[in-house]
């Protein structure tokens, strides 16, 4: 869920509002023109810049609101102790900026930043990147390639161990993230660090080194994983394929769109009379909102029940009361028998499309995936420095209706990778194909 938060004034307290929310939308500031005018603007004073007070409010709203405060690799107190040495020791409010987003790495989590985003920022991920990076032992290995773009058509491949990144070690790279922050990082930050750096700044190209599963050692040059974005946008938003009497139905990012609500309806009524579908979510990393979600949801259940379980982690702290509920989708036609679906899912299934998938599982379709994105939660938006400072942060938790958390879903067919394999095949599709035409 994206909601605006905003600071407003009531019998001389602060407060804060929730406005506008629409759930599951796209990770933050999903690559849009880079925008530094906040921070020159006209009349701004920046010798007035307090850092302390600064983060005095941050990390308030942070303790507060984050869903995963206590859900992640990390010692939260100890940590945004650190932080804050850091933050305060800033002198305008742009440096602030940059450590604060810098801080969020740690948690691993696509959907927490500080904004307004600059060139010299990490790619938004998984929206704007084509690669996923793992942590095998001392170096980092490519978990997953994204089907179509300039790392795939560049023969990158599973199992290549990336070795330099821009001239520098990968290790490098990854140092310098975590640099004063963390000490010694898990697996799953030291991948997460990786994975931002091997994708690249929003601006520019990407020079690498890699070391390919015979052992080969190959330098190659990578545009920027904005430019493959791009071209997804320009897509259809949605796009059928036939495989004997199976249906392929592809959703090229567009959870977003609510007119993706009557354009699906009308492919379904294309595809009735196909023996099986396979619903393809893996190219959908930016997320969407829910009444998207729900319209595709409908037209594989016959009855309204429940397709995912939320909380607010925030009542609890503040109040001692906890908050928690589900979400239900109702019948919409037409109707396909969800028995004959198979959803297929991967590292570019982000937000709201990893609701889709845990949704269709939970009305009993068979998902076919690897890990997906991982984008934590519903989110909001808060607003610092009067609103020149964004900070969009997870404030709810979501949760398969069975009460596994979303993000630690695990697919009936579960892939080491989703969109590419070792050979350059399409591990997902291939087995979804196998799946709906072998023998009753």
């Amino acid at each position: 869920m994206l909601c605006k938060v905003k600071r407003t004034a009531l019998t001389g307290a602060a407060v804060f509002l929730l406005a506008g929310c629409a759930a599951d939308a796209p990770s933050a500031a999903e690559d849009s023109a880079p925008d530094t005018s906040t921070f020159d603007a006209p009349g701004f004073d920046a010798t007035h810049f307090d850092a302390l007070g600064l983060w005095a409010e941050v990390r308030k709203d942070f303790e507060l609101f984050y869903a995963y405060l206590d859900a992640r690799d990390v010692e939260a107190q100890a940590y945004l102790d650190r932080v804050g040495e850091i933050v305060g020791a800033t002198t305008s409010e742009a440096e602030a900026r940059r450590e604060l987003h810098r801080a969020t790495f740690a948690f691993a989590d696509p959907h927490l930043s500080f904004g307004p985003l600059t060139d010299t920022d990490f790619n938004v991920f998984p929206t704007s990147s084509d690669l996923v990076l793992k942590r095998a032992g001392d170096t980092f290995e490519i978990a997953d390639v994204r089907a179509g773009s300039a790392a795939a058509q560049a023969g990158l491949r599973p199992g290549f161990t990336v070795e330099t990144v821009d001239g520098r070690a990968l290790s490098d790279h990854v140092g310098e993230v975590f640099e004063r922050l963390v000490e010694t990082p898990t697996d799953a930050q030291a991948a997460y660090a990786a994975t931002l750096a091997v994708n690249g700044r929003r601006v520019g190209t990407r020079e690498m080194s890699v070391t390919d599963a015979s052992g080969q050692s190959r330098s190659l040059s990578l545009t920027n994983p904005k430019d493959f974005a791009a071209a997804v946008s320009e897509r259809p938003p949605v796009e059928v394929e036939r495989v004997g009497r199976l249906a392929v139905v592809r959703i090229n990012n567009r959870l977003g769109d609510n007119a993706l609500i009557e354009g699906f309806d009308a492919v379904m009524e294309e595809v009735a009379d196909a023996d099986g579908l396979i619903l393809d979510m893996r190219n959908t990393p930016s997320g969407g909102n829910t009444e998207v979600g729900r319209s595709i949801l409908g037209h594989f259940t016959t009855r309204t029940q429940p397709y995912q379980r939320h909380s607010r982690p925030s009542l609890e702290r503040e109040f001692s009361v906890p908050r928690q509920w589900i979400e239900l989708v109702a019948p919409r036609a037409p109707y396909f028998a969800v028995e004959r679906t198979v959803v297929l899912g991967g590292p570019w299934t982000g937000s709201m499309g990893e609701g889709i998938v845990i949704g269709m599982d939970a009305l009993g379709a068979t998902v076919i995936a690897s890990d997906m994105g991982d984008l934590l939660g519903a989110m909001s938006q808060f607003r610092f420095a009067d609103e020149r400072i964004t900070h969009s942060i997870a404030t709810e938790r979501l949760f398969h209706v069975d009460g596994t958390p979303r993000e630690d879903f695990v697919a009936d067919q579960s892939l080491p990778s989703a969109d590419t394999d070792a050979a350059g095949g399409d591990p997902a599709l291939r087995t979804a194909i196998e799946l709906l035409s072998a023998p009753d």
